[in-house]
């Protein structure tokens, strides 16, 4: 039956055995593979040996990541999308972080600047620049609204500016950007998986 089934328990285990009884309805074609969304390696490889302790063997199954698998989605109903995203916090991390020496003498940027001049160079920037830029993916993906504000310049106070220094420098669209064209967007004959299940904590 389609549609979202969702369970819920304290257990993994009790998770999992749900997990178990629906792959125990096997998709229309032999060939195509169950995608087990999870959260990290670790918890791939503990569904994959429950899994194979279930039934036996685990087999054909992906465990992509969350911002992986948003990816592969609008990869498959948007067309000549990159294969990675711009807007990765790896990548954004690098641009921040030659965007930021920039900044910290400006007004309005005295909180970086401040928590720079304490600390050991190149090294303190980078970490700076990578939570700055794990922030931004958050934003992205729970608060779409806000980053649609500042890139209409509504607010200016030292995320909204960095932000917009960010996206002059990034071509392409963030993931806030690709959910709202694929709402509006002719998706019909575009293929979608046949089932997609996530396993969380």
């Amino acid at each position: 039956m389609p549609g979202l089934r969702l369970y819920t328990s304290n257990r993994l285990e009790i998770l999992v055995d749900e997990l178990a009884e629906t792959l125990g309805t096997p998709l229309p074609s032999p060939l195509d593979p169950e995608i087990i969304v999870v959260q990290s390696g670790g918890m791939a490889r503990w569904v994959s040996m429950q899994l194979a302790r279930r039934h036996g063997i685990c087999a054909n199954c992906r465990f992509p990541f969350p911002n992986h698998f948003v990816h592969e989605v609008f990869n498959r109903l948007l067309p000549d999308l990159p294969e990675k995203s711009p807007f990765d916090p790896k990548t954004m991390t690098w641009r921040i972080m030659k965007i930021l020496p920039s900044l910290i003498s400006v007004p309005g940027f005295e909180p970086l600047r401040g928590y720079l001049k304490e600390g050991s160079g190149q090294l303190k920037g980078f970490q700076l620049s990578g939570r700055i830029a794990d922030l931004f993916d958050q934003y992205l993906l729970f608060r779409p609204e806000m980053i649609f504000k500042w890139e209409k310049g509504e607010e200016d106070h030292w995320q909204a500016r960095l932000w917009r220094l960010l996206r002059e420098e990034i071509q392409g669209q963030h993931r806030a950007g690709l959910q709202q064209t694929l709402l509006t967007a002719d998706l019909s004959g575009r293929e979608l998986p046949e089932r997609v299940l996530v396993f969380g904590i």
